[in-house]
């Protein structure tokens, strides 16, 4: 029989997704722990919320993200590891891509303690180009 509860650490996985389309930076900090890391593969880490918020705020101030929608089209929990498969929308300046990534969060007392997200960056730069 397959166990269809939502886990915890899958909701607050759940939780962090929706509420990043609103784009509010100080409402998505309260998602991490003090010591969290945020890795965008192609990227180096950022290790603690000021450097997560650091990253956060490029996304809408210098990259000029103005919407963001997660389409998880596969999730995964076990324990307190959270992993999906999504195409994030998302919109920059006047163009809209779609990009795949994959996605690992680790959760700790109901805090994002890691979050690593795996896309191809030059996929990225090519849909930003042709949008």
């Amino acid at each position: 029989m397959a166990d269809t509860a939502v886990s915890k650490n899958e909701q607050t996985v759940n939780d962090f997704i929706a509420a990043f389309g609103k784009l509010d930076i100080e409402g998505l900090m309260g998602f991490f722990t003090e010591d969290a890391v945020y890795h965008n593969m192609p990227w180096p880490p950022a290790t603690g919320k000021a450097a997560i918020r650091k990253v956060l705020e490029s996304f809408t101030k210098d990259m000029g993200m103005t919407s963001a929608k997660f389409e998880v089209r596969f999730q995964v929990c076990k324990g307190n590891i959270v992993m999906n498969e999504r195409v994030d929308h998302l919109g920059i300046k006047d163009k809209k891509i779609g990009l795949p990534v994959f996605g690992v969060f680790e959760v700790e007392n109901g805090k994002i303690k890691a979050w690593r997200d795996y896309f191809d960056a030059e996929t990225f730069n090519k849909e930003l180009a042709a949008a």
